[in-house]
C-alpha cells in the first residue's frame, strides 16, 4: 500500500509541474506574440508615414528638354535619348578613365593610357563595382552604361502624331534602375461569384483591357515590390528607387518591346494611394502606369509611377 501511496505522490508532482510549465511556456509565447504584434504595428505606422515621400513630380511634355533641329530629325532619324533627356550620340567622355590627367586620343582614334594613370588604379576594382558582381568582375557594366545602350536608336514623336495598334507588350524595361522583365497579360478569375485580375508571379502583368504599349492611351502594369509568403517574385523591388531620382532632376526611362517595336517613355510622376483608392484611368495621350504595393511587409498601399510616350524605334 505504501508503494502505491507514493506512486500517486509522484505521479501528482510530475502532473503538477508539467502543468506549471505548460502554464509559463503559454505565458512567454503570448508575450512574444505581444510583443512581436506591437513592433510590426509601429512598424507599420513608421513606414506609412513615410509614403509622402514616394510623391515625386518629373519633366513633362511631349518631347525631351532639348530641342532637336529640323535638320536632324531628318538626317537623324535613330538619336539616342541620354540620361540628361537630350537626343544625342553615346558621350564618350563616360568611358574615359577617371583620373587627374585625362587620356589623350592617338592617331588612330584610341585612347592612349599613360602609366601614371595605370599605377593609380586598384588591382581589384571592388569598390568600383556592385557587390553582386564581385564574382565576375570582367562582365560587369554600370545601370548608367545599360542605359545609354538600351535608349540608343529611338526616335522622337512629332506632336500630334497618329499611333497605330500595336501587338501586346512582352517586356518591360528600367535600365536606370535595373529592371528587366518579361510580361504576360492577366486572366480574370472567378472565385465564389468575386471576379478579379491574377497575380502576376516572377514577371510584369499587363491589364488586358488597358492599352499596349505604344498606343494611344494608358497602358497599366503590375508586379511585385516582393513576396516572401506566396513566393511571386520582386520585379517591381527598385520601383521606389524613381522618386529620389526624379526629386534631383534625372530622367528616368521606360522602354517597352513587343518583338516587332520598341517604345520610349519618360516617367512623369510618382504618387502614393491606399489600395481601396486605386483606380484604373484612361487618358487620350499615350501614357503608361506601372502599380507595386508599399510599404514593405505591410503592402495596404501602391505606388503608381506614370510617364508619357516620347520615342519609338
Amino acid at each position: 500500500m505504501e508503494a502505491g501511496y507514493d506512486y500517486l505522490l509522484t505521479r501528482g508532482r510530475l502532473q503538477r509541474r508539467f502543468f506549471n510549465l505548460s502554464g509559463l511556456f503559454v505565458i512567454l509565447l503570448g508575450a512574444i506574440l505581444l510583443a512581436s504584434s506591437g513592433a510590426y504595428y509601429a512598424y507599420a505606422a513608421a513606414a506609412r508615414g513615410g509614403l509622402h515621400e514616394l510623391n515625386a513630380y518629373g519633366h513633362t511634355g511631349s518631347q525631351p528638354q532639348a530641342s532637336l533641329a529640323a535638320s536632324d530629325q531628318t538626317s537623324n532619324p535613330t538619336a539616342s535619348v541620354s540620361n540628361s533627356g537630350r537626343l544625342d550620340s553615346l558621350n564618350e567622355e563616360r568611358l574615359a578613365i577617371n583620373t587627374a590627367g585625362r587620356p589623350a586620343k592617338s592617331i588612330h582614334g584610341l585612347r592612349s593610357i599613360p602609366a601614371s594613370a595605370i599605377s593609380n588604379q586598384q588591382l581589384y576594382p571592388g569598390e568600383a563595382i556592385d557587390a553582386g558582381a564581385w564574382s565576375h568582375p570582367a562582365s560587369y557594366e554600370p545601370l548608367a552604361y545599360r542605359e545609354e545602350i538600351q535608349l540608343q536608336g529611338f526616335a522622337p514623336l512629332a506632336i500630334g502624331e497618329a499611333l497605330a495598334d500595336q501587338a501586346a507588350t512582352t517586356r518591360i524595361l528600367i535600365p536606370s534602375i535595373g529592371v528587366y522583365s518579361t510580361v504576360e497579360e492577366l486572366d480574370i478569375l472567378d472565385l465564389a461569384g468575386s471576379r478579379y485580375y491574377e497575380t502576376p508571379a516572377n514577371t510584369v502583368g499587363h491589364i488586358p483591357e488597358s492599352a499596349n504599349g505604344g498606343e494611344g492611351n494608358s497602358a497599366w502594369y503590375f508586379g511585385h515590390t516582393e513576396s516572401p509568403i506566396s513566393g511571386e517574385g520582386s520585379v517591381f523591388y527598385n520601383l521606389t528607387q524613381i522618386p529620389g531620382k526624379l526629386n534631383s532632376g534625372e530622367d528616368v526611362f521606360i522602354v517597352t518591346e513587343n518583338g516587332h517595336n520598341r517604345f520610349l517613355y519618360r516617367i512623369t510622376s510618382t504618387k502614393v494611394v491606399h489600395q481601396s483608392e486605386l483606380n484604373l484611368f484612361d487618358t487620350d495621350n499615350a501614357t503608361i502606369h506601372l502599380v507595386s504595393c508599399v510599404p514593405r511587409l505591410v503592402y495596404d498601399h501602391r505606388l503608381v509611377v506614370s510617364g508619357e510616350l516620347i520615342a519609338r524605334n
